[in-house]
């Protein structure tokens, strides 16, 4: 089997999770059976993968694992009737909750899964003071999945899990840090596998044992990915078995991404390079990241494989870009939304661009923190560009949203191989982007494929979207030169054959 390993699945999530769901579609297309690890404990889970159309048999979370609750069939829809409340009970619903009374004293609070009509989500218990007591949490599945316990200061003191049958699983307690905040202190694995009870301190060394577990159940060699390095290199490092080991690299490795062959290294990679002979090999998205990073470890084995795989034009599936089934003058950006990505310089690029081409519009996929999407909303304004500009969210089906578009732009000073560089080449975008490291060089070919323009350099970039935007024939020419770039050098197969020569050397 292999596992790669990652913090959670998120109702928005990074390339860092669109990287695993490719990749463990492509393995299982292959018939290799994959699963994404997860370590958070998430009661929605098996309800947000569907969203990005993985099933359960191709992810495997922590808890459910412990709770015996990889697989629950069939699933179960609860609402407040269900909860067996005493007969004298009062309830008045709301739109997201409903209230639970005892004559006038109000006993319990039930809440309700969001975007649902009152499926059940928790239920809080009240004393007669309306000091919170305690908190049953129930799984999108349908059954009760945990039970929180609090203190008379209102904090956390202790957390059981159960199975879908009722059985206590888990026990999480807490004590106070030193602002007073609930600090995990114990966990104990209630009586595992029969053979009594495991004591663990928190999350982290559960963490381990559980991928241990995973590894031990396999008749084969288990393969471990750790995509998240910040979740799986200090596991791998402390699994000391005949499991092969892998570290993917989805982030600039050194701190400073203008000196990747010296600068300082990012904190997260730093243990795993430090003891780089534990792990089998380090894998990027880029040839270039991984001759950067031979030149640093010379000893340490790097392959570079893209995160992104595309049918080949013979398929019938690959249908080649159309531009008259595209919003004309259209230009668009997908990816996190923060000063980093320089996401006001472009908004103040595109200004530029529609002085020149006054029914040119802009479309924003992704998230960002709600202060920072306030200010670029005012950038917006600013510039008068609120008829042109639209901010779309998050849309887990967002490579369904490609084909509307005419060209794609990146500002970024540096990135990790953005996904939606390839993904839009794929459906035929041309790519307008400063030469970072890394991505940029390596998928688009200046004046082929899209345009590389010197970094900062706003007006060369407006000037060559408007060109884009203003000469059909070139639009048309570059957008073909995109499609093909991507549905011959990153097919599946291809992308197959690097796995197979990597994990079967």
């Amino acid at each position: 089997m292999f596992y790669f390993i990652n913090e959670y699945i998120l109702q928005k999530n990074s390339s860092v999770e669109h990287t695993a769901m490719n990749r463990v579609k492509l393995f299982n297309h292959y018939k290799r059976p994959a699963k994404i690890v997860t370590k958070t404990y998430d009661r929605l889970l098996h309800q947000t993968i569907g969203k990005f159309e993985l099933t359960d048999n191709e992810i495997v979370n922590m808890f459910d694992f412990f709770q015996e609750a990889e697989a629950v069939q069939p699933t179960r829809v609860m609402h407040t009737d269900d909860l067996h409340l005493p007969l004298e009970s009062e309830v008045t619903v709301g739109a997201n909750y409903s209230q639970v009374f005892d004559g006038d004293v109000r006993t319990s609070k039930v809440g309700f899964i969001p975007g649902t009509i009152g499926r059940v989500f928790y239920q809080e218990f009240v004393d007669a003071q309306e000091n919170l007591i305690e908190t049953n949490l129930w799984d999108w599945r349908g059954f009760k999945s945990a039970t929180q316990y609090f203190g008379q200061n209102g904090k956390l003191i202790l957390q059981r899990f159960y199975t879908p049958t009722g059985k206590t699983a888990l026990e999480e307690f807490f004590v106070p840090d030193t602002n007073g905040n609930p600090l995990a202190s114990r966990i104990i694995l209630k009586d595992y596998q029969g053979k009594g009870d495991r004591f663990f301190q928190n999350t982290d060394d559960l963490f381990i044992f559980f991928l241990t577990e995973l590894s031990n159940q396999d008749t084969a060699v288990t393969t471990f990915i750790a995509d998240r390095p910040g979740t799986g290199v200090k596991p791998l490092l402390a699994l000391n078995d005949n499991s092969r080991k892998y570290v993917y690299i989805p982030i600039n490795h050194a701190v400073d991404p203008n000196d990747p062959i010296h600068g300082k290294v990012d904190g997260f990679l730093e243990p795993a390079f430090a003891h780089f002979n534990h792990f089998d090999g380090f894998i990027t998205a880029t040839e270039q990241q991984a001759e950067h990073l031979r030149q640093r470890y010379a000893q340490a084995k790097f392959t570079a494989i893209s995160a992104v795989a595309t049918l080949p034009k013979a398929k019938e599936d690959a249908v080649s870009p159309n531009q008259a089934t595209r919003r004309p003058h259209s230009l668009l950006y997908v990816g996190r939304l923060a000063a980093d990505k320089q996401i006001e310089q472009l908004l103040r690029m595109f200004a530029l661009v529609k002085d020149q081409v006054p029914d040119a519009t802009f479309d924003l996929f992704g998230y960002g923190s709600p202060a920072y999407m306030k200010a670029m909303a005012d950038v917006v304004s600013e510039l008068n560009l609120a008829t042109s500009v639209t901010f779309k969210d998050y849309d887990p089906q967002v490579l369904q949203q490609y084909d509307h578009y005419q060209v794609l732009v990146n500002m970024s000073f540096a990135d990790g191989a953005p996904l939606a560089m390839q993904e839009a080449m794929a459906h035929g975008l041309p790519v307008v982007s400063y030469p970072f490291n890394y991505g940029a060089k390596q998928f688009v070919q200046d004046g082929v494929t899209g345009y590389l323009v010197d970094r900062g350099n706003a007006l060369a970039m407006a000037d060559r979207v408007r060109t884009l935007f203003t000469d059909d024939d070139q639009l048309a020419k570059m957008s073909q030169a995109a499609y093909e770039e991507a549905h011959q050098s990153w097919t599946r197969r291809k992308v197959w054959n690097r796995w197979q020569r990597l994990l079967e050397a």
